[in-house]
């Protein structure tokens, strides 16, 4: 017997939702993670919340990071890489004396404009130092965002036509500590260690390797 009934007009059908890819749902987990690490803290952070956060289950935030360790160092890898390609991608086609200032600019406002984030990733290197687990991710990605930081001085390097007179891997180490200690100050003394006070130690720091390479 066959089932001749229409259906009703006065309904819609249902159709299931489709299942986000792998990439949106990681996309989607670190976004929120971004915003409970920033709240919390790296120590007090939750997995739970993480994925709440991001409209999943916890185990989705287990079946696409291995640890809290791990989904905190792509994190930071993504954010630190973010901005490295920013300022170095604003700096492009400037002269080596206007792009020392303005990648000192640059820096000193993601600094003041995100302190939290800053002292976050203070905070993972300092429990990196007693943590083996920690530190494994903490030098895993540092590794990466230094060697991503070395490529891209050296493009400006090859722009300025100085690729083998600029040491681009001191460079990089530099900055990196540099940042790591004017978020610090910053974040003790803001009214002493202002915006332009770090952007004048970066562009110095930028100066310095521009003069080294003959470029002053």
């Amino acid at each position: 017997m066959t089932d001749d009934r229409q259906p009703d007009s006065g309904h819609t059908e249902w159709t299931p939702t489709p299942r986000p890819g792998r990439d949106v749902v990681r996309q989607r987990l670190l976004d929120a993670a971004a915003e409970e690490f920033a709240e919390r803290g790296f120590s007090a952070a939750r997995l739970a919340e993480v994925a709440r956060r991001a409209g999943f289950t916890k185990g989705a935030v287990y079946s696409n990071f291995e640890s809290k360790q791990d989904l905190f160092a792509e994190l930071f890898a993504q954010r630190s890489l973010d901005l490295a390609g920013r300022v170095l991608a604003e700096i492009a086609g400037m002269s080596p004396s206007d792009a020392a200032g303005k990648g000192g600019e640059a820096i000193a406002s993601w600094m003041v404009r995100e302190p939290g984030w800053a002292m976050l990733v203070l905070e993972f290197g300092v429990l990196a130092v007693r943590d083996p687990q920690i530190a494994q991710a903490y030098l895993r990605e540092r590794r990466q965002l230094r060697g991503r930081l070395i490529e891209l001085i050296g493009e400006r390097a090859r722009e300025w036509g100085v690729e083998d007179r600029f040491d681009v891997r001191t460079t990089a180490i530099s900055l990196m500590a540099l940042i790591s200690g004017l978020v610090l100050e910053y974040w003790v003394d803001p009214e002493e260690v202002d915006q332009p006070t770090m952007g004048a130690a970066v562009t110095a720091l930028f100066a310095g390797a521009v003069a080294t390479a003959g470029l002053a």
